[in-house]
């Protein structure tokens, strides 16, 4: 990738950041969009591959941490792999890193590509096609999607199609208090989440999940406390999204 900063997108750099932000889901076009608008900066914190979107003039802000994942996919090239990974957005910033598993040649041909941000209610899990156990948060608004053959679980919205990822360890966490268990041997293995996922019952998994995003407030589950972001420097996450549809 280019090293010169500020810089528009590369032809290749936007391919594989559009693979993984469908232009059929307001959510992830309204990303798109954006993407469109914006300059490379400059690099983030996680190596070469790590860089940041931003307004033409500004400089990539390092006094807040890295934001979470929105969008994560794959692309499968003869002889090599593209990991793409896009975060949040916080105000007009949006950090991106796309790995090559070996150096990328352009007349590599492409095998398939795949991302979590395709998935849909009904279907199986992207890429493998393996099983997914679906919960819902609120009927036709938020449900929760867990796949153990992924080790991933995310919440998807009805209304603008976005997948938001969820970090495994906090979500276990919330579940074991929901539990009220205390056993180390089970406390501090997250992985029980999707070996035994069978033994979750949905109340808990809702209820888990409620706890959870009333302190991290991802999304507005209509109850009783106003949404609040943790970000307090920056105003624009990805809530504003699940705002708008």
């Amino acid at each position: 990738m280019e090293n010169i900063f500020p810089r528009k997108l590369t032809e290749l750099e936007k391919n594989l950041l559009f693979s993984i932000l469908p232009e059929n889901k307001s959510g992830y076009n309204a990303y798109r969009k954006k993407i469109e608008n914006l300059f490379v900066i400059g690099k983030g914190r996680f190596g070469e591959t790590n860089l940041i979107l931003d307004k033409e003039g500004n400089v990539p802000d390092f006094t807040i941490p890295s934001p979470p994942v929105f969008a994560i996919g794959f692309v499968y090239y003869e002889n090599n792999k593209a990991d793409i990974i896009i975060n949040e957005q916080i105000d007009d910033e949006i950090e991106f890193d796309i790995f090559f598993s070996n150096a990328f040649n352009e007349n590599l041909r492409e095998i398939k590509r795949w991302s979590y941000s395709e998935w849909f209610p009904g279907y199986n899990a992207p890429g493998d096609n393996s099983s997914v156990r679906e919960v819902e948060i609120i009927k036709n608004e938020f449900l929760l999607a867990i796949a153990p053959g992924h080790k991933k679980l995310w919440l998807h919205s009805y209304k603008n199609g976005i997948n938001l990822l969820l970090p495994v360890t906090n979500f276990y966490n919330y579940l074991m208090l929901v539990k009220n268990i205390r056993s180390a041997e089970i406390v501090f293995k997250p992985d029980r989440l999707f070996s035994e996922l069978n033994s979750f019952k949905d109340d808990e998994l809702i209820k888990a999940f409620t706890a959870y995003n009333k302190y991290f407030r991802h999304v507005n589950l209509n109850f009783d406390e106003p949404a609040q972001n943790t970000h307090k420097k920056k105003s624009k996450k990805l809530f504003d999204l699940f705002k708008r549809g």
